[in-house]
């Protein structure tokens, strides 16, 4: 018989804080986005999800939702979006500058085409 395959979410990786509203990478989390798999994927195809070796999986990580429903693979692949506003302010309280001065500082002004 075949495991049945994890799925990667926050509330099962090593970099949410105790309480489960702060990540290590993505900062502060909702409870949506805890249990959100298109999260876990995203940080886990980028090589920061670190899966609690001690947790233990519940729907979400199994791949159904609370009410039974299967979670689509393509659809939970996709990053979720949010409003550019509510991340330009998230970010700058963040970090302390915008993220178009981030960029600029990390990888250099922008070369006319």
């Amino acid at each position: 018989m075949a495991k049945a395959k994890i799925y990667p979410t926050c509330r099962i990786c090593d970099k949410l804080n105790a309480e489960g509203t702060h990540c290590a990478i993505f900062g502060a989390l909702t409870t949506g986005q805890v249990d959100n798999t298109a999260v876990g994927n995203a940080c886990s195809k980028s090589g920061d999800y670190v899966r609690m070796l001690h947790a233990k999986p519940n729907e979400y990580n199994l791949g159904r939702t609370p009410a039974g429903k299967p979670i689509v693979d393509e659809e939970e692949s996709q990053l979720l979006v949010f409003d550019a506003d509510d991340e330009t302010k998230g970010f700058q309280e963040r970090h302390g500058m915008s993220l178009e001065e981030w960029a600029i500082s990390t990888f250099g002004e922008k070369k006319p085409e």
